[in-house]
């Protein structure tokens, strides 16, 4: 039998020092919990099993740090250790993780009998995590009334029912000295020493005022809601407690649970509470009275906050009483017992092992030699209360040493609590300590700022109320940060732990219908670059498309293609997509908002700025080629800047799916990172296609002048100018409705629709309206062409004015004497036309030389283009 004290954090341990058996299990517990591992249930294991299994156990001090390796271990699947003997409470923050392995199965094939013997408050609710079976219990823990026989019965006091009669009892024998001991009375011993059992105390007064109708209620929260039940009853315990502490031991504040009992030992305390394991140390025999602890006569009406008198509508489990009426109680099974669970993150040859060991060590022959030891024997120290069926047995305990009459109010209190259907549970789920600290702490500041000094009913309200904000806050906090830790807000938590799966009715705010409205629109948007980039490319040829450079066109139409596919990820929710999915679509957005958009404009500046050089060359009489291959570097020099900053952002802080609580039954979901880095790569991107959509507007204000063949300017422009008018109006509409799924869905579909199709009809309709218009120009004077070889004479040339005539009629020494540039310079810039037919042939002949020197002689098409324009001129 190994046992190691771990110092440092569990996951560094070193467990095992000697050589291992066949088989090795690996207990993982508190350091003054691990004797009763290795002194009694090891060995008990060991022997059971001819020495093959040995148990290693392993131990840190205190609770808090036993509860953050157990969780810890759950969290990173790390399954360092086979068996937890714990505290229930941990149950909570470990399930959701898959921490503890379900035992449902194992039990119902090997250990279904044992396991009915079990009281029901146990094994259905304590052991139990959403109709699961995840631990086994070893102790049954039931707070209990103490009190000395021998002093109420002498002062004529029976059993306190109520904790006004608690109260009132500790007032009457405070400070007197009692006759046959000759001591000083002190009326009521609780140890109020701040983080010990001061939660538990005040927990078992709470809920006689707070829970009525079962465990599935709640007692510290309102099941239903996660509502804090303080109100009037957390004000009213504060009451009692000052009643307590003022006819109290002097040193309630100084001392935990060793303030309880020993006083009582030496017969100088009247009244106290613990749990029953007291009973086995056999103090005072005959004299030690045991029975439930107190109740109340009023409870919290959950609707009003307020208290009002118990009645059996109200409280259907409570004992009436001729003189007193209706009393309610809560029996408490505080701390919960020790139970163990088998780590959910071992092999399966290794659980069956474990699972083997905890049905041993809690079966009903094991489990009666700690429950039921022998007076004054090491099992008795180790304090373990019954928690079966089986344990029942007075007889067996009188065989024991135990005196009959405190052995049946013992056994008695117990079956009348464990089998209560009223029965008090620890709360259990995560940030649980907190909120008993919160609890313990408001107690113990308002008894000290109290001391000495009458107490106001408002004194009271303010602890009372800074608790209650103190207990939303750390709810609030914990689900905000529930979707980073993959885990569920703690409302449905603390319902699974109780068995209540009803119906929460609560308003997740999903985006819903409108959901597909914005996909039509993404479709409509998708068709519409599809069909334009199809018409560039069946076109490819045309004058038309040629001189508007296609491989932009069709880049502009991918861009729009990526950025409206934004739409897609926008109108995923939590209704039919799971975790991976949600976030996959979050991570998403950035990436193709920001593509989308820089693949639009990046190709418009590409296109612009080539023109903008090759005119600007032509115009000094320069020439200059612009390949594609070269304005396609600005193009990749911003795309892989955005695509830098996106991976970046993707790598340090991606968006992810979140649901936020406005309260316990509203909430959204909503894309948004896990830290404050995103801030810095969003601000990033803005600047970056700012600036890039300033200088694609810059660079159409160069080309203003340019035909609008060649380029967009006007369009840009008018694009431009339609995004900021979007952005004015979309962006506040996007602020006002951020909370709202699918109005802020509908806003983000309505900016980039109409950002989209702005984007493609200003683009594209004017080159196809000029495509169409020459195509249907070229079908009418087909026939005109037919017959007219001489462009520059026939039949129109007669239209011609006589000046024109006569300087294109130069003798041909005359022109041989001047250059071919100037002559046609010359013949061209005085070509007048009588009507508009003439002109529209002259014209589509131009054309046709235009395509020649593209097609046939690869000359620079700016320049040629330039000095027709000119000629126009």
């Amino acid at each position: 039998m190994a046992n190691t004290t771990c110092d440092c954090p569990a996951p560094s341990c070193n467990t095992a020092t000697r050589e291992e058996p066949e088989a090795v299990i690996k207990v993982f517990t508190i350091d003054f919990k691990a004797p009763d591992i290795t002194e009694l249930m090891g060995p008990r294991f060991e022997e059971y099993k001819n020495g093959q299994v040995k148990i290693d156990v392993s131990v840190v001090s205190g609770f808090d740090t036993l509860f953050s390796e157990i969780e810890n271990d759950a969290r990173l699947g790390l399954g360092l250790f086979d068996v937890f003997i714990t505290p229930p409470t941990i149950m909570g923050s470990v399930a959701p993780y898959n921490g503890f392995t379900d035992l449902t199965t194992y039990i119902q094939e090997n250990y279904l009998e044992e396991w009915l013997d079990i009281f029901p408050g146990y094994r259905e609710i304590i052991a139990s995590y959403n109709g699961k079976i995840l631990m086994t219990p070893f102790d049954g823990d039931l707070l209990h009334l103490f009190y000395n026989k021998e002093i109420l019965d002498y002062y004529n006091f029976d059993s306190p029912r109520t904790w006004q009669e608690y109260n009132d009892i500790a007032e009457q024998v405070h400070g007197k000295i009692f006759p046959p001991t000759n001591k000083t009375l002190m009326g009521s011993c609780i140890g109020r020493l701040p983080q010990c059992a001061g939660p538990y105390w005040a927990m078992q007064v709470l809920s006689s005022m707070t829970q009525t109708k079962g465990s599935s209620e709640g007692s510290l929260f309102d099941t239903k809601d996660m509502s804090p039940l303080t109100n009037d009853a957390l004000v009213e315990t504060l009451k009692i407690f000052e009643k307590q502490f003022k006819y109290g031991h002097p040193t309630e504040l100084e001392g935990c649970i060793e303030i309880n009992m020993p006083a009582m030992k030496d017969e100088e305390c009247v009244l106290t509470l613990n749990w029953g394991n007291a009973f086995l140390s056999n103090l005072i025999p005959g004299k030690l009275g045991i029975d439930k602890a107190p109740g109340s006569q009023k409870v919290l009406d959950r609707e009003t906050g307020k208290l009002v008198t118990c009645t059996k509508e109200l409280c259907p489990n409570a004992v009436y009483y001729d003189d007193i009426g209706f009393v309610n109680y809560a029996p408490y099974a505080a701390f919960g017992g020790w139970s163990g669970a088998v780590n959910g993150n071992i092999s399966d040859e290794k659980k069956k092992l474990a699972m083997e060991f905890l049905t041993f060590s809690a079966s009903k022959e094991q489990s009666s030699k700690l429950v039921i030891p022998q007076v004054g024997s090491r099992e008795a120290d180790a304090g373990y209360d019954p928690y079966r069926l089986s344990h029942m047995n007075e007889e067996d305990y009188v065989k024991q040493g135990f005196d009959r009459e405190t052995t049946d109010a013992y056994l008695g209190t117990i079956k009348e609590g464990l089998l209560s259907p009223n029965l008090v549970v620890d709360i259990r789920f995560p940030e649980a300590t907190k909120m008993m600290s919160i609890l313990d702490t408001a107690v113990i500041n308002h008894l000290n700022e109290t001391k000495g000094v009458t107490a106001t009913d408002q004194m009271r309200r303010d602890i009372v109320k800074d608790a209650t904000a103190d207990m939303k806050k750390v709810i609030s906090e914990y689900d905000s940060r529930a979707h980073m830790e993959k885990s569920e807000k703690i409302l449905p938590q603390y319902q699974k732990l109780r068995g209540v799966y009803g119906e929460l009715n609560e308003d997740k705010n999903l985006i819903g219908d409108v959901r597909w409205i914005g996909y039509a629109l993404g479709f409509v948007i998708i068709a519409m670059a599809l069909l334009f980039s199809g018409w560039v490319a069946i076109n490819r040829k045309h004058r038309v498309v040629r001189i508007s450079q296609p491989i932009f066109l069709h880049l502009i139409c991918l861009g729009v293609l990526v950025l409206s596919s934004a739409i897609f990820p926008l109108g995923i929710d939590d209704t039919d997509s799971n975790e991976q999915g949600r976030n996959a679509a979050c991570a998403s957005i950035p990436w193709l908002v920001s593509l989308g958009f820089s693949l639009v404009f990046s190709a418009l500046f590409s296109k612009l700025w080539r023109i903008n050089r090759v005119f600007a060359a032509a115009a000094s009489l320069k020439r200059v080629v612009v390949t594609e291959k070269d304005v396609l570097k600005p193009f990749a020099v911003l795309m892989t800047l955005n695509f830098v900053i996106l991976l970046s952002w993707t790598l340090v802080d991606p968006m992810v799916f979140e649901r936020v609580y406005t309260d316990e039954l509203t909430s959204y979901g909503r894309c948004m990172p896990q830290g404050n880095e995103w801030k810095g790569f969003i601000a990033t991107l803005a600047i970056l296609n700012f600036i890039a959509l300033i200088i694609v507007n810059v660079q159409a204000y160069h080309a203003r002048s340019i035909n609008d063949e060649l380029s967009e300017s006007k369009y840009i422009g008018l694009v431009t100018l339609s995004m900021f008018q979007i952005f004015i109006v979309g962006v506040p509409l996007l602020v006002i409705v951020y909370n709202d799924p699918s109005a802020y869905f509908f806003v983000w579909c309505g900016i980039i629709f109409i950002i989209c199709t702005t984007i493609l009809l200003l683009i594209f309709v004017p080159k196809i309206v000029r495509w169409k218009s020459k195509s249907t120009n070229q079908s009418a004077t087909a026939s005109k062409f037919s017959t007219n070889t001489k462009w520059s004479h026939g039949n129109n040339a007669s239209h011609a004015s006589a000046h024109s005539q006569q300087e294109c009629d130069t003798p041909t020494m005359n022109r041989a004497a001047s250059s071919a540039s100037e002559v046609k310079s010359k013949c061209v810039k005085q070509v007048t036309f009588a009507d508009k037919e003439s002109e529209l042939v002259y014209r589509e002949k131009l054309d046709e030389i235009i395509d020649l020197v593209m097609e046939e002689h690869k000359i620079d098409i700016a320049s040629i283009i330039l000095k027709i324009k000119r000629a126009d001129e």
